[in-house]
């Protein structure tokens, strides 16, 4: 299937990078939460001058250098936001990556593997991990399965992607009182070539069990999956959507607190009752603070980068693999997007 780029309306709500950096330095002079003052000032506002100076020298080479400056950018970028936290000083001070990537001479870029370094908090991904209340990596997890998490890159995954990222949208008409109902989009087109509606149901839940994040829901209708109407077919990019219900007490509030335990992170330039959720992966069923997965997928590349640059440059060149194209447009994206999820993580630690 030949890909067609599309733009997304969502492309148009991203404020320009300049203007994020710019909030950026502006909190330099007074920052906020725990790093208001003392040498957490002082290493908030360092950490972010480098983190600044390594994303401007980023834009200015090509991808067989990129991630490396790019991870290194983000690595000083969490060490203002540890300088933020409400932890104790010991504990804002971050040491060694915590986090690793093994099987780098595979051919095939999705196959790397990433996982924590365990002993949650002592290490720099754990330990952001744990201030920004999201899960980790403890158990080993294909890169091509943590790319797939990443909201800006959902339309150019690797090759070897088994189950892409979903969206999830809560819907202001319930089923009744105690009722969540939300559409779920971006399950694979071929689900709905069942043309027995109790089948294609079937297969639409089997899809969905790799998803614990929607555990517990029912579909809104039996068999009418997908649903009528634009929302549930995108003729693009080939997917197809359902509505889904769970059961709550209380009514409105417990609808809302449930679908924020179902989708946790707003993430960039989403909602509250617009948001995005993956697949399961890595032996722990939560969802990965968005920051999160950009740092693992970062750090995964450059040690790609630097140790085994032969490989790397396979991986990127157009001629060759089929990879290169949403390796080249996940390093562009970076550029924009991690400093925007810079400033949200930031404000989400300090609120």
């Amino acid at each position: 299937m030949v890909r067609r780029p599309y733009p997304t309306y969502r492309d148009q709500t991203y404020p320009p990078t300049a203007a994020v950096w710019r909030a950026l330095r502006e909190l330099r002079a007074a920052p906020p939460g725990y790093a208001s003052s003392g040498s957490r000032q002082k290493l908030f506002s360092s950490a972010l001058e480098q983190s600044e100076q390594l994303f401007t020298a980023a834009a200015s080479v090509g991808p067989a250098s990129r991630p490396l400056v790019l991870f290194y950018g983000l690595s000083q970028a969490g060490r203002a936001i540890a300088a933020c936290a409400p932890v104790p000083m010991d504990k804002c001070r971050l040491n060694g990556h915590g986090i690793s990537a093994t099987r780098m001479d595979q051919p095939d870029l999705g196959s790397v593997i990433i996982k924590d370094k365990g002993a949650a908090g002592t290490e720099s991904f754990t330990q952001v991990a744990a201030m920004l209340g999201s899960r980790s990596l403890p158990e080993e997890t294909r890169l091509a399965d943590v790319w797939a998490a990443i909201l800006e890159v959902n339309l150019w995954p690797l090759q070897s992607t088994t189950h892409p990222q979903l969206s999830i949208s809560r819907e202001t008409h319930q089923v009744d009182a105690n009722t969540l109902q939300a559409m779920v989009s971006g399950l694979p087109g071929d689900l709905q070539k069942h043309s027995d509606p109790k089948d294609r149901e079937r297969a639409v839940g089997a899809w969905l069990v790799d998803y614990p994040a929607l555990n517990g829901y029912r579909f809104r209708s039996i068999g009418a999956i997908p649903d009528n109407g634009p929302e549930s077919w995108d003729e693009r990019q080939g997917t197809i959507g359902c509505r889904i219900v769970w059961d709550v007490e209380h009514g409105e509030e417990a609808a809302k607190q449930k679908f924020a335990e179902i989708a946790p992170w707003k993430g960039r330039s989403l909602t509250d009752s617009a948001r995005v959720i993956h697949a399961r992966f890595g032996g722990d069923d939560r969802q990965l603070h968005p920051l999160l997965g950009w740092w693992s997928v970062l750090f995964a590349l450059s040690m790609l980068a630097r140790y085994q640059p032969g490989q790397w440059t396979a991986q990127i060149d157009v001629n060759r693999s089929r990879d290169a194209v949403a390796i080249e447009y996940l390093l562009d994206s970076a550029l924009a997007a991690v400093p925007e999820l810079v400033l949200a993580a930031i404000d989400e630690i300090t609120a």
